[in-house]
């Protein structure tokens, strides 16, 4: 098996979780005495994934420093810092391509703020798709949903809306074939998904948005509940 890339995106401001964020970068907030980022290294490495990309951009010496406690031996972190303004969920991604630290055709794409039990295994892309996008249910902050499936197609317009989970993966041609360079995620994977070259699938499985202080709070008692069964 190729031995498989992710990035996990890790510069956003965290306003909306603001005080805790005042300090302390949103990927460092812990959620039952362990930080999202961890959870999501931990997730990465029960996959198999070896190479992770992680960016950074205000207090991301935080993050540096954490990284460097983490290391393990089986395992490639790298870090970015992008300054003191984060260059947005694509831009990030750019920003790692023209920096060459992405050699793999393919790569998986993680928010930093995501908690879930998603298996990242190897997927094989048809020709001409330029990556699958990870949806699930709508949660209640969400419930128009972001995008509909046809067949394996993601579509912007259904009846029956998912919401997008953070985590996707991408053919590199889907950044350096894109017909501008874009600051949001959303906005490159709508240019990809009016030509239908992105596919989706359904993730049933554990999933929670830590964006908020309710969605804290609602990360903590999930995890909580798991401790005690």
């Amino acid at each position: 098996m190729n031995e498989m890339t992710a990035i996990i995106l890790a510069a956003g401001k965290g306003e909306r979780l603001r005080p805790l964020t005042n300090l302390t970068p949103k990927p460092l907030i812990t959620v039952a005495g362990k930080t999202l980022l961890e959870r999501n290294i931990d997730c990465l490495d029960q996959s198999g994934i070896r190479k992770i990309i992680v960016n950074g951009s205000r207090m991301g010496d935080q993050i540096e420093s954490f990284l460097q406690s983490q290391k393990k031996s089986n395992m490639n972190i790298d870090y970015i810092n992008e300054g003191k303004e984060p260059l947005g969920t694509a831009g990030a991604i750019y920003n790692i391509i023209d920096n060459g630290l992405i050699n793999d055709d393919h790569f998986w794409v993680i928010n930093a703020d995501v908690m879930t039990n998603f298996s990242f295994s190897n997927i094989h892309l048809s020709p001409g798709v330029m990556g699958q996008i990870i949806l699930v249910p709508n949660p209640d902050h969400n419930l128009a949903g972001d995008f509909s499936l046809k067949g394996d197609r993601v579509t912007i317009s259904g009846n029956q809306r998912y919401t997008f989970s953070g985590i996707s993966y991408f053919s590199i041609h889907c950044f350096t074939q894109s017909s501008q360079r874009y600051f949001s995620l959303a906005d490159l994977l709508r240019e990809h998904i009016e030509k239908g070259v992105i596919t989706g699938r359904l993730f049933l499985g554990d999933w929670l948005d830590v964006g908020t202080a309710d969605r804290l709070v609602e990360a903590e008692n999930v995890c909580r509940k798991k401790n005690n069964e």
